[in-house]
């Protein structure tokens, strides 16, 4: 074995893996290659990928990106659905993921192939081998079967990766192993949330990841801070004025409404910035702005949860003493949201530059990676030197809960 090329599907197996083959195979070329269609969504598939670079940078190792093929997958498992967890459908998962690994190694001249799936205990070692040794046979390459999981190799995985802060997954990638996990209940994991990047969503932890990378590049020294809080989720919500649907969006932490709520204005009080009004019979609210209709961030934590809509100034007119309003509001509260800080040099430096890392659900109040990397390039001979720190804030448009934490020490330091 003169050229090994390392199957990667997760970067917490790689971390101590890939150092195992290095530390064994002192003098094999070895390369990574990143590929598993069954994770879904594709921010999830883009989210371990940077979390496996951010592994091989640290390791010295080149690691090629593979095309995200979901629809592959689900061609090459139809009709094994149902399958449990260590079934037919992990069976032919591996078989496709070791075959593009071992196209991949004849075309760029590797003569072995071995993957990191060897590392996990929800894996069946023998299983795998199988499949390794028949694939690799097929293609004139040998296959490298190694037990990652020997002599402490799980404990020395978990210790590696809690030292990188890497991002664990709770779930491998599959969808049906997803359903049957949670049986019909809502499951977050499987939604993108498009433009936005919410407080505590995937989109907002991939896009501290990016800068992450981009930081640990430069050669910077880099900390998240995790913080826990009661996330938000606007599941469904209805406004007509007068029987007619109208745009609208919703304030955070609205509580939901229970059935159809129809009643009548009461009284509109004039705001700088917007009109309140209120209604007869119930405590939720409408906000006619003084502008066209946008998200509003929260700027602190919202303690009271009445329902709360909020419409642009173009139905200004449109309400008024008496005029007829009916609401449907479904939201869900989640006391399990982590979000996290990212802190680039000597958190105790003197000076700070800061940014946040959400944004409201259309994408707007954001910041873009560009004006961060190009800040930290900018800044980079201050924050080596410990005068400056960058920090990300996260949640900051749930009330800058990030920033709260932050700066009153409710995290481990």
């Amino acid at each position: 074995m003169s050229k090994l090329l390392v199957h990667i599907c997760c970067r917490v197996d790689a971390v101590y893996a890939l150092r195992k083959l290095k530390e064994d195979f002192p003098d094999a070329y070895i390369e990574g290659y990143f590929y598993d269609p069954n994770i879904h969504p594709e921010e999830e598939y883009i989210l371990r990928w940077i979390e496996t670079e951010r592994v091989c940078n640290q390791i010295g190792i080149k690691c090629h990106l593979a095309p995200y093929e979901l629809d592959r997958w689900l061609e090459a498992v139809k009709g094994l659905e149902n399958e449990p967890e260590r079934g037919k459908r992990c069976t032919v998962c591996h078989d496709v993921r070791l075959e593009k690994t071992a196209q991949f190694a004849k075309k760029n001249g590797f003569d072995s192939i071995t993957t990191v799936l060897m590392m996990s205990p929800k894996k069946d070692f023998d299983v795998l081998k199988a499949v390794g040794e028949q694939v690799a046979e097929k293609y004139g390459l040998e296959f490298l079967a190694v037990d990652f999981r020997k002599n402490g190799g799980i404990e020395k995985m978990n210790r590696l990766s809690k030292e990188a802060q890497l991002y664990h997954q709770n779930y491998c990638g599959c969808m049906y192993a997803l359903f049957q996990q949670r049986k019909g209940d809502f499951i977050p994991e499987l939604v993108s949330f498009g433009k936005g990047r919410l407080p505590g969503s995937r989109e907002e932890r991939l896009f501290i990841k990016e800068i992450r990378l981009y930081a640990e590049s430069s050669g910077l020294p880099c900390c998240e801070e995790s913080f826990s809080f009661v996330n938000w989720r606007l599941i469904s919500s209805v406004l007509k004025i007068n029987k007619n649907p109208v745009n609208h969006t919703v304030l955070w932490f609205s509580k939901s409404i229970r059935g159809v709520l129809r009643d009548r204005v009461k009284e509109l009080i004039e705001h700088p910035d917007k009109k309140v009004v209120r209604l007869k019979k119930s405590s939720a609210q409408i906000w006619i702005l003084k502008t066209p209709l946008t998200e509003i961030p929260l700027d602190f934590p919202r303690f009271t949860t009445d329902p709360i809509f909020i419409v642009g100034n173009d139905l200004e007119t449109s309400l008024n003493i008496d005029t007829k309003v009916e609401l449907q509001l479904k939201t869900e509260f989640d006391e399990n949201g982590i979000s996290q800080n990212l802190i680039i040099g000597d958190r105790k430096a003197e000076h700070t530059v800061e940014f946040y890392s959400d944004t409201l659900p259309d994408g707007f109040g954001g910041v873009e990676l560009k004006e961060i990397t190009e800040e930290i390039t900018k800044n980079k001979e201050s924050i080596l030197k410990g005068d400056k720190k960058i920090v990300i804030y996260g949640a900051r448009t749930a009330g800058n809960i990030g920033k709260f934490y932050f700066k009153n020490s409710y995290i481990n330091i």
